[in-house]
């Protein structure tokens, strides 16, 4: 909001955090929902640049994620992530990376 007009600045009208700031707030929400909601399909959105973060989405429930600001540093991040988080779930005994959604719910 610009604080001469008390318009908002962003054309759309909003704006707000994105990238790592988002991610606490991404799983909060996400574990929320699938709480609620138990048979919705989630897409885990906020933060993902690391397999680690990939696996927090999914264990709070959700079942496939985005990766969106992490692309403006690689722009091969997702395909990088992908592969990473198979070798993570691999170090750590789960059998597919499938195997992360739902397991803060278990």
């Amino acid at each position: 909001i610009d604080p001469d007009t008390l318009k908002p600045l962003l054309g759309n009208g909003g704006g707000g955090l994105s990238g790592s700031p988002i991610r606490p707030v991404a799983v909060r929400a996400i574990f929320d929902v699938r709480t609620a909601l138990p048979d919705l399909p989630i897409v885990g959105v906020g933060g993902i640049s690391r397999p680690e973060h990939a696996a927090e989405l999914m264990a709070a429930g959700a079942s496939a994620i985005q990766v969106g600001t992490a692309h403006f540093r690689d722009p091969r991040a997702a395909s990088k992530l992908a592969k990473n988080l198979s070798t993570w779930c691999g170090a750590r005994g789960l059998a597919s990376v499938v195997d992360l959604t739902n397991a803060a719910h278990h």
